[in-house]
C-alpha cells in the first residue's frame, strides 16, 4: 500500500468519528491520492506513446533503406502494425500467442522472455512495447506482403541493427523521425504515373 492510500485510510477513520476536520482532511487527501493516480496513468501513456513512437520509426526506416519500401508500402505497414497492436492491448491476442503461432507455422523464435529482471517502472512499459511492435512488426509483414521465415528473420535483425546504433549514438531518434517524415512527403505513385512513365519511355525509345 502507498503512503498516500495509508495516509488517507487513517484519516477516514477519524473522519467516520464525526470530526469534521478529520473530514475535511479526508476529501483533502483522497482527492490528492486520485490526482497522483491519474497524473501516473499520464505519465504511464506517455512512456508508452513515446516507445511505440520511436519503435515504429525504426520499423519504417528499416524497411526504407534495406527494402526499398516507398510510402504506399510504408503506409500499408503502419496501419497493418497499429491493427496488430490495437487487438493485442483489447486482449483478442496475445504477444505468447502471436509467438506460439510464429513458432509453430514458421518456426521462428520472437524471444517473448517478459521484461527485464530488475527493470523500473517505465522500463517494464517499454519492455512490453517492444514485444508488442516486435509481435506486430512480423505479423504484418507475413500477412500484407506475403513474407516468409528466412525474410523476416533479415527484416527483423535489419531493425534490431538500427536500434543498436540508436544505442550507441550513431543516430538519434530525432534523425529517424526526420528520415520517416521526409519520406512519407513524398506524393504516391499511383498505377496511373506509373503507366505514364512506362508509356513516355516506350515512345521515346519507338522514335
Amino acid at each position: 500500500m502507498s503512503f498516500a492510500k495509508k495516509l488517507a485510510r487513517n484519516i477516514k477513520k477519524k473522519a467516520n468519528t464525526g470530526d469534521k476536520k478529520a473530514r475535511r482532511e479526508y476529501a483533502k487527501v483522497r482527492q490528492s491520492v486520485k490526482d497522483s493516480y491519474v497524473n501516473q496513468l499520464k505519465r504511464d501513456r506517455a512512456c508508452r506513446k513515446e516507445a511505440m513512437h520511436n519503435l515504429m520509426g525504426c520499423f519504417l526506416l528499416t524497411m526504407h533503406d534495406r527494402y526499398r519500401f516507398g510510402r504506399g508500402k510504408l503506409e500499408r505497414l503502419r496501419d497493418k502494425m497499429q491493427s496488430e497492436v490495437d487487438a493485442m492491448v483489447a486482449g483478442n491476442v496475445s504477444v505468447e500467442e502471436i509467438a506460439a503461432f510464429l513458432e509453430e507455422e514458421l518456426e521462428l523464435s520472437i524471444g517473448v522472455v517478459g521484461t527485464r529482471p530488475g527493470a523500473g517502472h517505465y522500463e517494464q512499459i517499454e519492455d512490453v512495447v517492444v514485444q508488442q511492435m516486435t509481435a506486430a512488426f512480423l505479423m504484418a509483414l507475413l500477412d500484407e506482403f506475403d513474407y516468409k521465415r528466412l525474410r523476416l528473420e533479415r527484416a527483423y535483425n535489419c531493425v534490431a541493427e538500427l536500434c543498436d546504433r540508436v544505442w550507441v549514438d550513431e543516430i538519434t531518434y530525432p534523425e529517424v523521425h526526420s528520415r520517416v517524415d521526409e519520406i512519407m512527403k513524398r506524393p504516391l505513385r499511383t498505377d496511373r504515373t506509373r503507366f505514364s512513365a512506362v508509356t513516355h519511355t516506350d515512345t521515346r525509345a519507338s522514335a
